[in-house]
């Protein structure tokens, strides 16, 4: 079965380019099924990320929901420091084809989470933000190897089969608003080193968060979050 099933756990940051520039740690573990004979492989990746140092939020450029009835939280808010804090994880479960040339065509499930949530200085809680992309990737891989050594570049294109924001507040009311954005492409492209049991990687991803217009809480403009993640793994 240790030729079938192999396991793999990993260790690694990332740098969000989006409303802030945030760096979280991120840990993920990885479970792969080949058979000897065949040519296709099934795997399964997560991933959990969180931000090491909270960033101060632009006031110019955050608006808040206006409250119903009279409090002093939002008002401290808007004469004090605000910071933001990244959460999330991801998921994928797909197959890749090995062939005799090195590529490696690439189809699976994606499934990706990212919360931004809005605090005081002091750590009172404002706001928060939750956006949710889950849909079908496509891409192709290059495998190449060096004695005990491989290199493996991919690149892939993510459509969002369902594309979801949802709002959360002291003011958002009463239930939370729930807020769909129109689907639009995302990409991603990376490489990773591998020598024996140990991996080096290095990803890079486009995530078009979408946008919302919503009279009842707020709106939120359409922006881009450009992802920069190392990761260190092992195979089992």
């Amino acid at each position: 079965m240790s030729q079938k099933i192999r396991f793999a756990s990993s260790i690694g940051t990332s740098n969000f380019n989006w409303y802030e520039n945030q760096t979280t740690v991120d840990l993920g573990a990885q479970l792969t099924f080949k058979l000897p004979q065949k040519r296709y492989e099934i795997y399964a990746k997560v991933k959990a990320l969180g931000n090491v140092q909270d960033s101060q939020v632009n006031h110019a450029t955050y608006q808040f929901v206006t409250p119903s009835v009279s409090s002093n939280i939002h008002a401290r808010a808007g004469s004090e420091a605000i910071y933001s804090q990244y959460r999330g994880g991801q998921a994928q479960l797909g197959v890749l084809w090995h062939f005799a040339s090195g590529l490696q065509p690439i189809v699976e499930l994606y499934s990706k989470s990212i919360a931004r949530r809005i605090s005081r200085e002091d750590g009172q809680y404002l706001e928060e933000e939750k956006y949710a992309l889950h849909g079908l990737s496509l891409g192709l891989q290059y495998e190449a190897k060096i004695k005990d050594s491989k290199l493996i570049l991919h690149a892939k294109v993510f459509e969002p089969l369902y594309h979801g924001i949802k709002f959360y507040g002291e003011y958002a009311g009463i239930p939370k608003a729930s807020m769909t954005s129109k689907s639009s492409l995302n990409y991603q492209t990376g490489l990773e080193l591998r020598i024996k049991k140990y991996g080096l990687g290095f990803q890079y991803e486009v995530l078009n968060m979408g946008a919302v217009d919503n009279p009842n809480t707020k709106s939120i403009p359409a922006l881009e979050a450009s992802i920069l993640s190392t990761l260190l793994s092992f195979h089992f």
